[in-house]
């Protein structure tokens, strides 16, 4: 949680959400108990603490009506004078409530008033008395403001209100004074489009809301005419004229609209808004302080900001979240729904049980070949203890070296201490994307043996998918701000925590996905839930998910070292925000295009930063997941084909050697050699890719199938040809487990 996160929630002393987004003003949902924070521009602590205060004080004393952006109006009071009135209510309160806060308050009122926004060139015997109170309650300590006696016990009145009903009563009496002893100062606000009284609603300085419409929309020729002519006649004639000018006002409305009816013409759309009241008066110095506001924000050069995204909810993470009960469940209304199907033989399918058998052997064979890993695993963790061994001393003495004692000090006892191995966990993510369909069974089919593997040398795992397919009931709101969810789905394929039986029966239904026909619309989709089907690449979403999966992970298994390992086939979507178009009190800052922006992240009370909204945010994630979490990072990128291969070599040079003056040629002997590594380990493997520790590309397809190659030689083979069959057997027997071999090196 961020440091304004904190102190608005410890000063407000209840849990509310504080919102980070691209806002032109902090604000205050009263009913939801939301707090909206802007990207403020770095104006010193003092100014950040008191913008704070400020709105927690409004969060915990103003009612709706009394908000600054509350639409509703009140009878008799501007609005303008209820904010400075409701202002130095709440501010009273908070600063007595915290005395911590005079100081910052007083300071950064001065900063602020020093920078131009409370107006300029204050004639304090030329302003409104709601304009004294307003500078006196905010930046008196440093400005001296005179008052005369009735001015005096208006401002304390001011500075001792306790209630909302006590601030309406102050309003009604400071606008009272100030229309008996100032009326010269009192200036009305413009009416703004749509702010038209109703019909019959007579406002002060005009007949009607309609003639006042007709005198700012038509030619003013006979206006001017009739007006001289009512400065000059009798009072006995005023009514009269009154009348001739409303016959003529009317019928040069006509005239005008007909010339042009876009100026002059209330469409039915107008005639059928509410009316709104104007203002009887303004306070200056609040309307200045409001419209240099925006100056307080953090922005370009063109008036945008960075694009502010804060991390799901903890609502959201939990649904996205597919355990694998539920999962299970989901798996066996769809393989019931379409028995049917299969019974019929109307699509050439087997039953879903009918891999039964086949699955013994398949998982006998498996146990056998991940045992090679296994047994290369211990012979790395037993060399990395012992590269790290220590010797020391014992304290107790050697009793063979007693009789050197005169010549040697060296006469204890020596212990050789190994270097303790870490507590490792996994957690992977295999991207459930529809380009992903045709090399799913093989990738699942790496999973198996990989969690066989883990379990073997008892490393806790749990694996998951990630796809845009939650399913139906999708029913939580997000909130404005927040990252989009993209409908994530990240169902639970396999665990450690499974029991034995679980396992097994997780463990089938990746055998029996390997086994059936590969594709979008292939036969797998006839055994898979809702909420593993194929859809678009979440990426981003899920790492934030993961971010949950990892604290909660290793608060259960006592895990030292963490590994996430992500397997995909390709980039992250693009990352957008929830906007709240319903919340139309809500002010927006300008973000430019947003697939391209600067971001700032939210997460885990942590502030990330990424060059754009894709893959930058991505490389931002992960390396905050390094650091926050100490966990290893480990990518596997499947290529589709020789241009994806081509692509993400590209990348990956590019991050090794990004301004090279001979490109071509650096390129070209980086290629070769990744040409070279892959034939001979079945993966190329950097270090260089942004955001992963350790980075392998791998050729989807039949590249990632698991089975050896056999060993049959010819019943006439040499033994040189014999030899060399028994050495491709045995290769393809570690290379062809590409993530269990990789992650065991990285563990081990």
């Amino acid at each position: 949680m961020s440091q304004k996160s904190i102190l608005a929630k410890l000063l407000a002393t209840e849990n509310i959400s504080v919102q980070h987004g691209n806002y032109e003003t902090a604000w205050f949902d009263i009913k939801n108990r939301v707090l909206g924070l802007p990207q403020w521009v770095d104006k010193g602590k003092d100014v950040s603490d008191l913008l704070i205060g400020h709105e927690v004080g409004h969060a915990l004393e103003t009612p709706f009506e009394g908000w600054h952006d509350s639409p509703e109006k009140l009878e008799g009071c501007p609005r303008t004078y209820i904010n400075v009135v409701e202002d130095a209510r709440i501010e009273r309160k908070i600063k007595s409530r915290y005395v911590g806060l005079v100081g910052p308050f007083q300071r950064g009122y001065k900063k602020l008033f020093e920078d131009g926004f409370f107006g300029e060139d204050h004639d304090f015997n030329n302003i409104k008395l709601i304009d004294k109170i307003n500078l006196k309650a905010k930046v008196g300590a440093h400005l001296n403001i005179p008052f005369n006696p009735e001015e005096e016990a208006l401002y304390n009145a001011t500075m001792t209100t306790d209630t909302f009903e006590d601030v309406i009563q102050v309003v009604k009496d400071i606008l009272a004074y100030t229309k008996d002893n100032t009326p010269e100062l009192i200036q009305e606000p413009e009416i703004e489009d749509g702010d038209l009284p109703s019909d019959g609603e007579t406002e002060p300085g005009t007949q009607s809301g309609h003639d006042d419409f007709e005198s700012e929309s038509s030619s003013s020729t006979e206006e001017t005419k009739s007006s001289s002519q009512e400065d000059v006649e009798s009072d006995s004639t005023e009514t009269k004229s009154a009348d001739s000018e409303d016959s003529d006002d009317r019928k040069e409305t006509n005239d005008s609209s007909s010339r042009s009816d876009d100026e002059n013409t209330l469409s039915a759309e107008d005639v059928d808004k509410p009316a709104k009241k104007k203002e009887e008066d303004v306070s200056q110095t609040d309307e200045a302080f409001r419209n240099n506001e925006r100056k307080l924000l953090d922005v370009d050069e063109h008036g945008d900001q960075d694009l502010v995204i804060r991390e799901l909810s903890p609502e959201i993470k939990n649904a996205s979240i597919v355990d694998y009960k539920t999962l299970m469940e989901s798996r066996k209304r769809t393989i019931d729904q379409n028995r049917i199907y299969i019974e019929d033989d109307y699509y050439g399918m087997k039953d879903f049980d009918s891999y039964r058998d086949s699955f013994k052997d398949y998982l006998a064979n498996a146990k056998r070949s991940v045992n090679f890993a296994v047994k290369e695993f211990e012979q790395r963790k037993a060399a990395f203890r012992w590269t790290r061994a220590e010797t020391a001393r014992s304290g107790s003495i050697d009793v063979n070296k007693l009789w050197s004692y005169k010549t040697d000090d060296d006469i204890f006892a020596k212990v050789t201490r190994l270097a303790d191995a870490k507590n490792h966990g996994l957690i992977g993510l295999i991207d459930y994307s529809g380009s992903m369909s045709g090399t799913m069974g093989n990738v699942l089919d790496q999973v198996v043996h990989l969690s066989l593997f883990c379990k073997a040398v008892n490393i806790p795992f749990d694996i998951y998918g990630f796809t845009t397919e939650r399913g139906y009931n999708n029913t939580i709101t997000q909130m404005d701000g927040e990252m989009r969810d993209d409908n994530l789905s990240m169902p639970q394929i396999v665990s450690s925590s499974m029991r034995k039986a679980v396992l097994e029966e997780a463990l089938y239904h990746c055998y029996v996905r390997k086994e059936m026909e590969q594709g979008c619309y292939a036969d797998d989709r006839w055994i898979c839930s809702e909420y593993e089907r194929y859809g678009s690449t979440p990426l981003n979403q899920a790492l934030n998910v993961s971010t949950k999966l990892i604290k909660d992970f290793k608060r259960k298994h006592n895990v030292e070292k963490m590994n996430l390992v992500v397997i995909s086939d390709g980039d992250t979507n693009r990352t957008s925000t929830h906007t709240d178009y319903k919340n139309t009190e809500i002010k927006r800052t300008s973000t430019g295009r947003w697939y391209n922006n600067s971001v700032i992240f939210h997460v885990d009370g942590r502030v990330i930063k990424a060059n754009n909204t894709g893959r930058g945010l991505t490389q931002a994630m992960l390396e905050d997941i390094q650091k926050a979490y100490n966990t290893t990072t480990v990518g596997f990128f499947i290529t589709n084909g020789h241009h994806d291969w081509k692509g993400i070599l590209g990348r990956v040079f590019n991050e090794i050697d990004p301004y090279s003056d001979e490109w071509d040629d650096s390129y070209r002997e980086f290629y070769q050699n990744a040409a070279k590594e892959y034939r001979k380990n079945k993966c190329f493997t950097s270090n260089a890719l942004k955001g992963y520790d350790e980075f392998y590309v791998i050729k989807g397809g039949t590249v990632l199938e698991t089975a050896a190659a056999d060993f049959d030689p010819d019943a006439g083979a040499t033994k040189g040809q014999i030899t060399a069959a028994f050495k491709r057997h045995s290769k393809s027997k570690k290379n062809n487990k590409v993530l269990l071999t990789n992650f065991g090196r990285i563990v081990a």
